[in-house]
């Protein structure tokens, strides 16, 4: 391995170290006390994620930008072997579900996932996604 030997890696080392290796996370949600175990994203899953929040002109779209925690929280929650629990049609459900429990299940997905909201992004299309008075 390149820790090892002091080298940087190689691409054959880079395939084959990360090449379909999902981590896995155990939160407990802070209202319902119920544990849930997240998995990371493969990065075409999160390119894919991330991608649907762009309209064709690469702008924000802003009913995207409404369902995106719900979307991302489905596609973490698995069980104890790794499947979802979750399909992405049900993504609309998490709306019903306690807000300080989704949002605090939505950070640990993002963070588990190293997905970061754009700030700069968000902010230079504010004006756009923002409803008129």
């Amino acid at each position: 391995m390149s820790e090892e030997n002091g080298k940087l890696a190689t691409v054959a080392e880079l395939v084959t170290s990360l090449k379909g290796k999902r981590r896995y996370k155990t939160v407990t949600l802070p209202n319902s006390g119920l544990m849930v175990r997240i998995q990371s994203l493969m990065a075409g899953e999160q390119n894919r994620y991330e991608t649907v929040l762009l309209s064709a002109d690469g702008k924000l779209d802003k009913r995207r930008m409404e369902d995106a925690e719900s979307r991302l929280i489905v596609k973490c929650i698995v069980d104890d072997a790794g499947n979802r629990l979750f399909s992405d049609a049900q993504a609309p459900e998490v709306a019903a579900w306690d807000g300080a429990d989704a949002a605090f299940l939505y950070r640990e997905c993002a963070a588990h996932c190293g997905i970061n909201r754009n700030q700069e992004m968000v902010e230079k299309n504010l004006p756009e996604i923002q409803p008129a008075s």
